[in-house]
Protein backbone atom coordinates (compact mmCIF):
# COMPACT_ATOMS: atom_id res chain seq x y z
CA UNK A 1 0.00 0.00 0.00
CA UNK A 2 1.68 3.14 -1.33
CA UNK A 3 0.52 6.57 0.48
CA UNK A 4 1.92 9.68 -0.76
CA UNK A 5 1.98 12.59 1.51
CA UNK A 6 1.31 16.21 -0.74
CA UNK A 7 1.56 19.81 0.68
CA UNK A 8 -0.06 22.56 -0.96
CA UNK A 9 1.77 25.87 -1.07
CA UNK A 10 1.99 29.48 -1.46
CA UNK A 11 3.96 32.48 -0.37
CA UNK A 12 4.68 30.74 3.10
CA UNK A 13 8.03 29.40 2.89
CA UNK A 14 8.35 29.22 7.23
CA UNK A 15 5.48 27.61 7.73
CA UNK A 16 6.14 25.19 4.73
CA UNK A 17 9.26 24.24 6.41
CA UNK A 18 7.52 23.60 9.63
CA UNK A 19 5.09 21.47 7.77
CA UNK A 20 7.45 20.15 5.58
CA UNK A 21 9.57 19.10 8.75
CA UNK A 22 6.34 17.35 10.81
CA UNK A 23 5.86 14.98 7.67
CA UNK A 24 9.97 13.82 7.71
CA UNK A 25 9.65 12.98 11.18
CA UNK A 26 6.36 10.73 11.12
CA UNK A 27 6.49 7.13 12.90
CA UNK A 28 4.80 5.75 10.13
CA UNK A 29 6.82 7.40 7.25
CA UNK A 30 4.69 8.14 3.74
CA UNK A 31 6.40 6.60 0.51
CA UNK A 32 6.55 10.16 -0.98
CA UNK A 33 6.81 13.20 -0.19
CA UNK A 34 5.35 15.64 -2.64
CA UNK A 35 4.88 19.94 -2.75
CA UNK A 36 2.93 21.37 -4.66
CA UNK A 37 3.86 25.18 -5.18
CA UNK A 38 1.36 27.41 -6.04
CA UNK A 39 3.03 29.55 -8.16
CA UNK A 40 4.64 31.39 -5.02
CA UNK A 41 6.43 35.35 -5.80
CA UNK A 42 8.85 34.63 -2.49
CA UNK A 43 11.99 32.80 -1.93
CA UNK A 44 9.74 29.07 -1.79
CA UNK A 45 10.64 28.38 -5.69
CA UNK A 46 14.70 28.30 -4.76
CA UNK A 47 14.36 27.03 -1.33
CA UNK A 48 12.61 24.04 -2.85
CA UNK A 49 15.69 23.33 -5.49
CA UNK A 50 17.99 22.10 -2.66
CA UNK A 51 15.33 19.99 -0.53
CA UNK A 52 14.73 16.43 -1.06
CA UNK A 53 10.98 16.12 -2.10
CA UNK A 54 9.42 15.81 -5.45
CA UNK A 55 8.07 19.82 -6.39
CA UNK A 56 5.60 20.68 -8.66
CA UNK A 57 5.15 24.37 -9.59
CA UNK A 58 2.87 25.52 -11.33
CA UNK A 59 2.68 28.21 -13.56
CA UNK A 60 -0.06 30.79 -12.31
CA UNK A 61 -1.75 31.02 -9.00
CA UNK A 62 -5.49 29.14 -8.69
CA UNK A 63 -6.19 29.42 -5.46
CA UNK A 64 -6.40 26.76 -3.49
CA UNK A 65 -8.87 24.97 -4.95
CA UNK A 66 -7.37 24.63 -8.17
CA UNK A 67 -3.96 23.50 -5.87
CA UNK A 68 -5.38 20.86 -3.55
CA UNK A 69 -7.10 19.69 -7.37
CA UNK A 70 -3.52 19.66 -8.71
CA UNK A 71 -2.10 17.69 -5.51
CA UNK A 72 -4.79 15.13 -6.14
CA UNK A 73 -4.16 14.31 -9.59
CA UNK A 74 -0.15 14.99 -9.25
CA UNK A 75 -0.27 12.24 -6.50
CA UNK A 76 -2.47 9.47 -8.23
CA UNK A 77 0.03 9.68 -11.09
CA UNK A 78 2.27 9.03 -8.66
CA UNK A 79 0.75 5.68 -7.99
CA UNK A 80 -0.66 6.82 -4.09
CA UNK A 81 -3.09 4.43 -2.83
CA UNK A 82 -3.65 6.77 -0.09
CA UNK A 83 -2.90 10.47 -0.48
CA UNK A 84 -2.32 12.40 2.71
CA UNK A 85 -3.29 16.05 1.74
CA UNK A 86 -2.64 19.29 3.75
CA UNK A 87 -1.60 23.05 3.52
CA UNK A 88 1.22 24.38 3.95
CA UNK A 89 0.27 25.89 7.56
CA UNK A 90 -0.44 22.29 8.81
CA UNK A 91 1.74 20.72 11.48
CA UNK A 92 1.85 17.06 11.86
CA UNK A 93 2.72 15.15 15.16
CA UNK A 94 5.19 12.73 14.97
CA UNK A 95 2.12 10.42 14.74
CA UNK A 96 -0.56 12.06 12.96
CA UNK A 97 0.00 9.55 9.94
CA UNK A 98 0.39 6.08 12.28
CA UNK A 99 -2.75 7.08 13.94
CA UNK A 100 -4.68 7.42 10.33
CA UNK A 101 -3.35 4.11 9.27
CA UNK A 102 -4.15 2.48 12.65
CA UNK A 103 -7.61 3.23 12.06
CA UNK A 104 -7.38 1.96 7.98
CA UNK A 105 -5.76 -1.06 9.73
CA UNK A 106 -8.37 -1.60 11.74
CA UNK A 107 -10.79 -1.61 9.33
CA UNK A 108 -9.05 -3.44 6.41
CA UNK A 109 -11.84 -5.70 5.39
CA UNK A 110 -14.01 -2.60 4.58
CA UNK A 111 -11.45 -0.44 3.12
CA UNK A 112 -12.82 -0.34 -0.08
CA UNK A 113 -15.92 1.58 1.68
CA UNK A 114 -13.70 4.31 3.09
CA UNK A 115 -13.07 7.76 1.25
CA UNK A 116 -11.34 9.57 3.65
CA UNK A 117 -10.12 9.80 7.28
CA UNK A 118 -9.32 12.82 8.31
CA UNK A 119 -7.21 14.17 11.69
CA UNK A 120 -8.61 16.14 14.80
CA UNK A 121 -7.26 19.52 14.25
CA UNK A 122 -6.34 21.55 17.09
CA UNK A 123 -5.53 25.52 16.94
CA UNK A 124 -1.59 26.36 18.66
CA UNK A 125 -3.32 26.34 22.13
CA UNK A 126 -4.36 22.99 21.42
CA UNK A 127 -8.23 23.62 21.67
CA UNK A 128 -10.53 22.60 18.75
CA UNK A 129 -9.87 24.60 15.50
CA UNK A 130 -13.25 26.40 14.93
CA UNK A 131 -12.56 26.07 11.14
CA UNK A 132 -12.04 22.23 11.10
CA UNK A 133 -14.42 20.95 13.09
CA UNK A 134 -16.77 17.39 12.46
CA UNK A 135 -19.70 16.47 12.79
CA UNK A 136 -21.27 12.81 13.35
CA UNK A 137 -23.82 12.04 10.18
CA UNK A 138 -26.97 10.78 11.26
CA UNK A 139 -29.32 11.92 8.50
CA UNK A 140 -31.02 7.99 7.62
CA UNK A 141 -31.04 8.57 4.28
CA UNK A 142 -27.11 8.95 3.74
CA UNK A 143 -26.35 6.46 6.45
CA UNK A 144 -28.48 4.15 4.22
CA UNK A 145 -26.02 4.62 1.19
CA UNK A 146 -22.82 3.88 3.03
CA UNK A 147 -21.93 -0.28 2.92
CA UNK A 148 -19.15 1.06 5.68
CA UNK A 149 -22.04 1.13 8.57
CA UNK A 150 -23.08 -1.92 7.86
CA UNK A 151 -20.33 -3.63 9.17
CA UNK A 152 -18.99 -0.99 11.99
CA UNK A 153 -20.12 1.10 14.78
CA UNK A 154 -17.79 3.31 14.34
CA UNK A 155 -19.09 6.98 13.78
CA UNK A 156 -19.22 8.31 10.08
CA UNK A 157 -19.04 12.33 9.67
CA UNK A 158 -20.83 14.99 7.33
CA UNK A 159 -17.99 16.34 5.59
CA UNK A 160 -14.39 17.41 6.31
CA UNK A 161 -11.54 20.14 5.38
CA UNK A 162 -8.50 19.79 3.98
CA UNK A 163 -6.04 19.67 7.01
CA UNK A 164 -4.31 16.42 7.22
CA UNK A 165 -7.38 14.13 5.80
CA UNK A 166 -6.48 10.60 3.93
CA UNK A 167 -7.72 10.13 0.55
CA UNK A 168 -8.08 7.00 -1.06
CA UNK A 169 -7.29 6.52 -4.72
CA UNK A 170 -10.83 4.65 -4.90
CA UNK A 171 -12.32 7.76 -4.13
CA UNK A 172 -10.68 9.93 -6.68
CA UNK A 173 -11.61 6.97 -9.65
CA UNK A 174 -14.78 7.36 -8.36
CA UNK A 175 -16.23 10.96 -8.04
CA UNK A 176 -13.14 13.06 -9.88
CA UNK A 177 -11.02 16.12 -8.53
CA UNK A 178 -12.13 18.91 -6.57
CA UNK A 179 -13.87 21.74 -8.18
CA UNK A 180 -10.89 24.54 -9.24
CA UNK A 181 -13.46 27.28 -10.30
CA UNK A 182 -14.50 27.81 -6.52
CA UNK A 183 -10.77 29.06 -6.04
CA UNK A 184 -10.85 29.30 -2.13
CA UNK A 185 -13.60 28.22 0.24
CA UNK A 186 -15.57 25.55 0.42
CA UNK A 187 -13.82 23.10 -2.11
CA UNK A 188 -13.49 20.71 0.82
CA UNK A 189 -16.78 20.66 1.96
CA UNK A 190 -18.38 20.18 -1.56
CA UNK A 191 -15.74 17.43 -2.24
CA UNK A 192 -16.34 15.31 0.71
CA UNK A 193 -19.76 15.63 1.19
CA UNK A 194 -19.36 14.46 -2.73
CA UNK A 195 -17.58 11.37 -1.96
CA UNK A 196 -19.71 10.51 0.76
CA UNK A 197 -23.05 11.03 -1.59
CA UNK A 198 -21.15 8.01 -4.03
CA UNK A 199 -21.04 5.42 -0.71
CA UNK A 200 -17.74 5.63 0.46
CA UNK A 201 -17.48 6.29 3.92
CA UNK A 202 -15.83 9.29 6.24
CA UNK A 203 -14.10 8.86 9.31
CA UNK A 204 -12.73 11.23 11.78
CA UNK A 205 -9.66 9.96 13.61
CA UNK A 206 -9.70 11.29 17.15
CA UNK A 207 -6.20 10.19 17.91
CA UNK A 208 -4.75 11.40 15.07
CA UNK A 209 -4.11 15.45 15.90
CA UNK A 210 -3.07 17.88 13.76
CA UNK A 211 -2.26 21.73 14.43
CA UNK A 212 -3.55 24.19 11.97
CA UNK A 213 -0.96 27.35 12.42
CA UNK A 214 -3.93 30.15 11.49
CA UNK A 215 -3.48 33.59 12.70
CA UNK A 216 -5.73 33.43 15.25
CA UNK A 217 -8.55 30.25 16.02
CA UNK A 218 -11.66 32.09 14.13
CA UNK A 219 -14.74 30.73 11.59
CA UNK A 220 -15.49 33.37 9.54
CA UNK A 221 -19.25 34.27 9.69
CA UNK A 222 -20.83 37.75 8.10
CA UNK A 223 -22.51 38.37 11.57
CA UNK A 224 -19.27 38.49 13.51
CA UNK A 225 -16.09 39.25 11.42
CA UNK A 226 -15.10 42.72 12.84
CA UNK A 227 -13.46 44.05 9.37
CA UNK A 228 -14.39 44.94 6.02
CA UNK A 229 -15.40 41.61 4.34
CA UNK A 230 -12.34 39.66 2.49
CA UNK A 231 -11.72 39.45 -1.21
CA UNK A 232 -12.43 35.50 0.06
CA UNK A 233 -16.36 35.87 0.91
CA UNK A 234 -16.75 36.74 -2.79
CA UNK A 235 -15.78 32.70 -3.55
CA UNK A 236 -17.14 31.61 -0.50
CA UNK A 237 -20.86 32.11 -0.63
CA UNK A 238 -20.74 31.96 -3.75
CA UNK A 239 -19.25 28.26 -3.81
CA UNK A 240 -21.30 27.59 -0.02
CA UNK A 241 -25.01 27.99 -2.56
CA UNK A 242 -23.65 26.06 -5.47
CA UNK A 243 -22.68 23.18 -2.67
CA UNK A 244 -26.44 23.44 -1.59
CA UNK A 245 -27.22 23.03 -4.86
CA UNK A 246 -25.98 19.87 -5.82
CA UNK A 247 -25.55 17.95 -2.95
CA UNK A 248 -29.09 18.62 -1.45
CA UNK A 249 -31.02 19.85 -4.51
CA UNK A 250 -33.24 22.80 -6.44
CA UNK A 251 -35.74 23.47 -3.73
CA UNK A 252 -33.32 23.85 -1.00
CA UNK A 253 -31.13 26.18 -3.71
CA UNK A 254 -33.93 28.18 -4.41
CA UNK A 255 -34.86 28.40 -0.61
CA UNK A 256 -31.96 29.52 0.66
CA UNK A 257 -31.78 31.82 -2.49
CA UNK A 258 -34.62 33.82 -1.61
CA UNK A 259 -33.81 33.75 1.72
CA UNK A 260 -29.87 35.45 1.05
CA UNK A 261 -31.70 37.99 -1.33
CA UNK A 262 -34.47 39.23 1.04
CA UNK A 263 -34.21 37.94 4.62
CA UNK A 264 -30.32 37.84 5.61
CA UNK A 265 -29.86 41.26 4.81
CA UNK A 266 -32.30 42.35 7.39
CA UNK A 267 -30.28 39.78 9.68
CA UNK A 268 -27.14 41.64 8.87
CA UNK A 269 -28.54 44.47 9.55
CA UNK A 270 -29.58 43.29 12.91
CA UNK A 271 -26.50 41.54 13.96
CA UNK A 272 -23.79 43.54 12.98
CA UNK A 273 -22.21 46.92 14.22
CA UNK A 274 -20.21 48.58 11.21
CA UNK A 275 -19.85 47.47 7.43
CA UNK A 276 -23.69 46.44 6.75
CA UNK A 277 -24.13 47.65 3.50
CA UNK A 278 -20.62 45.69 1.95
CA UNK A 279 -21.72 42.49 3.70
CA UNK A 280 -25.22 43.19 2.15
CA UNK A 281 -23.78 43.40 -1.34
CA UNK A 282 -21.37 40.92 -1.07
CA UNK A 283 -24.87 38.28 -0.24
CA UNK A 284 -26.43 40.21 -2.97
CA UNK A 285 -23.71 39.69 -5.62
CA UNK A 286 -22.44 36.22 -4.65
CA UNK A 287 -25.94 35.05 -4.64
CA UNK A 288 -26.86 36.51 -8.49
CA UNK A 289 -23.45 35.04 -9.41
CA UNK A 290 -24.54 31.48 -8.60
CA UNK A 291 -27.22 31.33 -10.73
CA UNK A 292 -24.97 31.21 -13.69
CA UNK A 293 -22.12 28.86 -11.77
CA UNK A 294 -21.74 26.02 -13.43
CA UNK A 295 -18.38 24.30 -12.76
CA UNK A 296 -17.51 21.10 -14.22
CA UNK A 297 -15.85 17.94 -12.15
CA UNK A 298 -12.79 16.93 -13.82
CA UNK A 299 -12.48 13.21 -13.61
CA UNK A 300 -9.13 11.18 -13.80
CA UNK A 301 -8.41 8.38 -16.32
CA UNK A 302 -7.96 5.02 -14.36
CA UNK A 303 -4.76 5.03 -17.12
CA UNK A 304 -2.79 7.48 -15.61
CA UNK A 305 -2.45 5.67 -11.83
CA UNK A 306 0.84 5.27 -11.76
CA UNK A 307 2.13 6.92 -15.18
CA UNK A 308 4.68 8.79 -13.21
CA UNK A 309 8.10 7.64 -12.28
CA UNK A 310 10.36 8.46 -9.33
CA UNK A 311 13.68 9.64 -10.62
Amino acid sequence: MKVVAVILTYNRLSLLKKCLDSVRNQRYPPDLIIVVDNASTDETKDWLKNESVITHTLTKNVGASGGFSECLKISYEYGADWIWLMDDDTIAQEDTLEKLMDQLQELKPYQQDIGFLCSDVRWTDGKPHSMNLTYVLEDESKLSKLPLTNHTEIPVIQFSTFVSILFSANAIEKVGLPLKEYFIWNDDIEYTKRIIANGLAGIAVKQSIAVHETPINHFASIFTDVNYPTWKYSYGLRNELFTKRIQEGELVFWMTWIHRMFLLPARIILNRKNHRWAYIKIVWSTSIQALLFKPKIEMLDSKTWGSKAVS
